[in-house]
């Protein structure tokens, strides 16, 4: 059986189609630590398409495997947050409880650790600078409430408070705004021109900039709609 016959039953890929990263960890494993590994990963709750997405994993002994789970679950995380963030599973114990005490320092609490797992992936020094960044805006308790945004980029954060303040919106009072990129956002207002305004490139310049604002009104007056999906808002709103 030739070497990557174990991936394309697996996950329906050749070894050549997955991206760098993860080509270099599986072209170096065996087919049955391949199976062995897919075996522990349904075992620990994962399904065939959370293991395609997460398919590094495939090449780890599912021992090691077992024993990330189990630090995991120390740090209390479910079994299914634990599927959910399918990620972490390639992160050894002594580096998830470093990651951990981290967040602990930053104020978080073990709970609001376990709901934001994916911050366990973060290293500390990371964190630091991305709670050091925060804290130019945030107060502690806006931070540690809306802990996601210790997970973001400085370059995303700035560019959020900067298009929110030009928008009109105060950032102070919504924290969670600042957690997507700015093109998302501006995705959204476009759902709103198109679908309620019936914005068209055809319409003269003054059409266009009135039903721009008209829009950029809108969202200030329900600033929420910023962390509702596009067709949330379609469905809502158009």
């Amino acid at each position: 059986m030739a070497q990557g016959d174990a991936i394309r039953e697996i996950i329906n890929t050749r070894l050549d189609e997955l991206n760098p990263t993860t080509r270099s960890i599986l072209e170096h494993s065996q087919d049955e630590t391949v199976r062995k590994a897919y075996a522990k990963l349904l075992e620990l709750g994962l399904t065939g398409e959370k293991i395609a997405s997460q398919a590094q994993l495939l090449g780890r002994d599912p021992e090691m495997l077992q024993r990330n789970a189990d630090a995991l679950k120390k740090l209390g995380l479910t079994d299914e947050k634990i599927a959910t963030n399918a990620a972490l599973l390639g992160r050894d114990p002594e580096t998830l409880q470093r990651n951990a005490d981290a967040l602990k320092k930053l104020g978080l609490t073990g709970e609001k650790i376990t709901s934001r797992a994916e911050l366990l992936g973060r290293d500390p020094e990371t964190l630091q600078r991305n709670y050091e960044c925060l804290r130019r805006f945030f107060s502690k308790d806006e931070i540690t409430a809306n802990a996601q945004l210790l997970g973001i980029s400085k370059n995303t954060l700035l560019g959020s408070v900067q298009f929110l303040s030009a928008l009109g919106v105060d950032y102070h009072k919504l924290p969670f705004a600042c957690g997507t990129k700015v093109g998302t956002k501006r995705k959204k207002i476009a759902v709103l021109l198109r679908e309620k305004y019936n914005y068209d490139a055809n319409l003269n310049e003054n059409e266009r900039r009135e039903l721009a604002e008209k829009a950029r009104e809108f969202v200030r007056a329900r600033p929420y709609i910023l962390k509702m999906g596009e067709k949330a808002i379609k469905k809502t709103y158009c």
